[in-house]
C-alpha cells in the first residue's frame, strides 16, 4: 500500500470524488490545484487537518511539481475536460510537468535507484485497445469525432506518460459516459465496460486501484457503475453532449454561436 499519493487534480467532478475517499484512507495526500481558496471553499477540512498538503500554482512550474512529487509512491492524475473545443492543453501540459519533476528529482537522488512510482491516469473507454483494437466500430469513430479536441489532448498526455517507463508505471482508468448521479457501486474489468459511470463511483474506483497491489502490472482497466450497464437509462445524458459535439467538428463557427446564444440568454 503506498505511504504518500499526489493528487493532480481535485477540483473537477472526479477530482472531488478522489479527494473524498483518499480523505478517508489511512495515506498522506499532496494535492495540485490552481486555485487552493477554490479548493478550501470545497473542502473546508483541508484548512485544519495534516495528513493533506496543498501545492497550489501554474502546472509549468518544475518547483512546484517537484514539491509535489517528493517521496511520493503514487499519482492520481484527473486533470482534464470534456467540451470539443479547440485550444486547451491540459492533460499534455500536466504529463510534461510530471515527467520533468521526475526527471529532475531522479538526477537530484542520492538513494539507489528505486522503483518508479505508480500514475493512474484518468482516460476513456473509447480508446481501450482490447476493446476497440485498431478497426474501431463506426459508432466509436463517432464518439471521438464527436470529443475530438479532448481526445486529442488526453492521446498527447498518454503518450508522453507511456514513453518513460523508467520513472513511472502507468495505469488507465477507462470510464465510459461519466454520469452526475448517486452511487451504485462498481464493476472493474480488462475486457468489458457499460454505458456509464458516476463520478463517485469512478472516484471511489480509482482510489482502489491506486491502493490495491493486484493492480499494480495491469496497464488499464473499464470501470462502470452497477447501475451504469443500460444505455437506455443514460441516453437523455449522453445524446445531447454527443450531437453537441458532432455539431462542434463539422459546423464551423459552431462555438462562437453558441456561446453568443448562451450570453443572449443568460
Amino acid at each position: 500500500m503506498p505511504r504518500r499519493i499526489a493528487l493532480l487534480g481535485a477540483t473537477g467532478h472526479t477530482g472531488q470524488a478522489v479527494l473524498k475517499d483518499l480523505l478517508n484512507q489511512d495515506i498522506d495526500i499532496n494535492i495540485y490545484v490552481r486555485s487552493k481558496s477554490k479548493l478550501i471553499e470545497q473542502f473546508p477540512i483541508l484548512s485544519s487537518t495534516s495528513k493533506a498538503h496543498i501545492f497550489s500554482g501554474d502546472i509549468s512550474d518544475t518547483t512546484l511539481i517537484q514539491k509535489l512529487l517528493t517521496n511520493v509512491d503514487t499519482i492520481i492524475f484527473t486533470l482534464g475536460w470534456n467540451e470539443n473545443r479547440r485550444g486547451p492543453t491540459i492533460i499534455e501540459d500536466g504529463a510534461r510537468a510530471v515527467i520533468k519533476a521526475l526527471h529532475e528529482l531522479a538526477k537530484s537522488s542520492n538513494e539507489p535507484k528505486k522503483q518508479p512510482p505508480r500514475l493512474i491516469l484518468l482516460s476513456s473507454v473509447t480508446w481501450n485497445e482490447n476493446l476497440h483494437g485498431s478497426n474501431p466500430t463506426f459508432q466509436i469513430r463517432m464518439v471521438r469525432l464527436a470529443f475530438y479536441w479532448p481526445y486529442q489532448d488526453l492521446l498527447a498526455g498518454q503518450r508522453i506518460l507511456l514513453s518513460e517507463p523508467e520513472l513511472v508505471k502507468v495505469t488507465l482508468i477507462q470510464p465510459p459516459a461519466l454520469i452526475e448521479e448517486e452511487p451504485s457501486g462498481y464493476d472493474i474489468s480488462v475486457d468489458n465496460a457499460g454505458a456509464g459511470c458516476s463520478y463517485l463511483d469512478l472516484g471511489v474506483s480509482i482510489v482502489e486501484v491506486a491502493m490495491d497491489e493486484r493492480y499494480e502490472s495491469v496497464p488499464a482497466v473499464m470501470v462502470t457503475s452497477k447501475a451504469g450497464h443500460d444505455f437506455g437509462r443514460y441516453a437523455g445524458v449522453i445524446l445531447p453532449k454527443f450531437f453537441k459535439g458532432l455539431a462542434a467538428s463539422f459546423l464551423p463557427g459552431f462555438w462562437m454561436m453558441h456561446d453568443l446564444a448562451a450570453r443572449f440568454w443568460s
